[in-house]
């Protein structure tokens, strides 16, 4: 009979006390109950159901493999020659040229990917964005050797997919999954080159989906993964074990710069529609509405007695969310039939509306809820200049409201016009502003040298100004002083 594990256990601790000069009795452990001996026979059962298990993983690997591709990049970086000091020179000795006065250097780069389609002599490879876009040269090399010249198709920087072609025959093809219906502690397994280490697979699980939060601006959905990926696995796919891609390999969270446990992939249903819109356009377009968007706190749903909603803190004037009757103030609680759970879903259910399509929404205004129509426009190529007309409480860093006879008494503001500040972000625009921060109370009387009597003018002035310089604003403080202030507004 063995000994259990437990019982083992107890008295290697044990043993390591004793060790310590500390006296122990072990009497009671020798009284657990054994466990009983496993069987030769099941044992020789047991250990040939794993290998199994490991020989079909093993085969599954090498099915996929053939798809999976290494690609490695050039960027050429161009320096004005210095005819004085050239510490350049020295370190990079020949691969540095000078032609017409410039110094050329060939950086190097490598990532993954994936073929997913062959047209002809033609293979679609899906990647990252950030491996293929803004290269020189783009070269793709095959789990049998071949290597090809490769040519980008289009990259969408918002989701981290890029789409890059060969030319070639007998070019292998991966099989595409459905992310949707991928589940947490599901078996995956990753390929692809880290660290320069070509056709490397790791096995795992499926972690988490729907993580989001990790690059502002971008549409992240990302699926969570145990399966090691570290740098030079970017643009790799994620695989079942019904050898499908569920999803491209983008991006670790770590702290060293290695991976540590958490990998993220974009879900291949998303990178299936961009990979279509790059193929068919060479870009992605996406719905826009035209709003600035606050969380909806709890406390504010129970008062406002709903469920769910965000806020509108501002309507882009000419936008489509003005044209349909959206007011500032209101609480979007659904969209295109959709119930509005949280700021990101809003930003997919609005990206994902085609452009020109009239969709319902319903938003709540004081004690109504009102029904409205609204054609949604195109999301501008230029996101940062729109949010400078439109979205001004984020890109200056704090938000303002009318000057009614009420605040005014409230505030000390009898008799002046402007808007109130009623919030000021920790250490954005407003906060730093020159000679002293903005703060909550202040009232804006000018913008740019043009007098504020209302929320409107406040707008129109700053949808006016430039946003690559400073804007000078006129200030009065609850104290009766009244001083400019210089803002630089945030343009990312």
């Amino acid at each position: 009979m063995m000994r259990s594990k437990f019982s083992a256990l107890l008295a290697l601790m044990a043993g390591v006390v004793v060790g310590l000069g500390i006296s122990v009795s072990l009497d009671w452990v020798g009284q657990l109950p054994a466990a009983p001996a496993m069987p030769d026979a099941e044992v020789d059962k047991e250990l040939a159901g794993l290998e199994r298990q490991s020989q079909a993983l093993a085969a599954l690997a090498a099915r996929l493999r053939p798809a999976v591709v290494t690609i490695y990049t050039t960027k050429v970086v161009r320096m004005m020659e210095k005819p004085e000091f050239d510490p350049f020179r020295h370190f990079f000795g020949p691969q540095w040229r000078s032609p017409n006065g410039q110094r050329e250097f060939r950086r190097p780069g490598q990532g993954s990917g994936v073929i997913v389609r062959v047209e002809g002599t033609k293979g679609i490879v899906l990647t990252n964005s950030h491996v293929a876009s803004d290269q020189d040269e783009l070269k793709v090399k095959l789990s049998d050797g071949r290597e090809f010249d490769a040519k980008l198709r289009g990259s969408d920087e918002k989701t981290d997919v890029a789409v890059i072609e060969i030319t070639g025959s007998d070019l292998p093809v991966a099989k595409l999954g459905n992310s949707e219906i991928v589940r947490a502690g599901e078996t995956c397994l990753a390929i692809g080159s880290p660290f320069g280490l070509e056709q490397t697979v790791t096995i795992g699980h499926i972690s988490a989906k729907g993580r989001r939060g990790f690059r502002r601006d971008n549409y992240e959905n990302y699926i969570q993964t145990d399966a090691a990926i570290n740098p030079g696995n970017s643009g790799g796919p994620l695989i079942n074990l019904r050898g499908e891609v569920i999803g491209i390999n983008t991006m670790i969270v770590t702290r060293t710069g290695v991976f540590s446990g958490v990998g993220l992939s974009v879900p291949i249903n998303m990178a299936k529609t961009v990979m279509g819109e790059l193929l068919e356009k060479g870009k992605v377009t996406r719905g826009w509405l035209g709003v600035v968007i606050a969380p909806l706190p709890k406390e504010a749903r129970e008062l406002l007695k709903v469920t769910h909603g965000i806020q509108i803190s501002q309507v882009v004037p000419g936008d489509p969310a003005e044209k349909a009757g959206m007011k500032d103030g209101d609480i979007l609680l659904e969209f295109n039939g959709h119930k509005v759970k949280d700021m990101d879903d809003f930003r997919f259910l609005v990206a994902r509306t085609k452009v020109g399509a009239t969709v319902p929404a319903k938003v709540k205004r004081g004690d109504k809820v009102l029904d409205l129509k609204v054609t949604i426009g195109e999301q501008p190529e230029d996101l940062a200049g729109a949010r400078v007309r439109g979205a001004l409480g984020q890109m200056l860093g704090m938000t303002v409201q009318e000057l009614t006879d009420e605040v005014a008494e409230q505030l000390g503001y009898r008799g002046q016009k402007g808007v109130v500040v009623t919030e000021v972000e920790a250490g954005g625009p407003a906060a730093s502003a020159k000679p002293m921060p903005i703060r909550e109370g202040d009232l804006v009387q000018e913008v740019s040298r043009k007098p504020i009597a209302s929320l409107a003018d406040y707008r129109s002035a700053i949808a006016q100004a430039d946003a690559r310089k400073p804007l000078l604003l006129l200030v009065r403080s609850r104290d009766g002083s009244v001083r400019y202030a210089v803002l630089k507004p945030r343009t990312r």
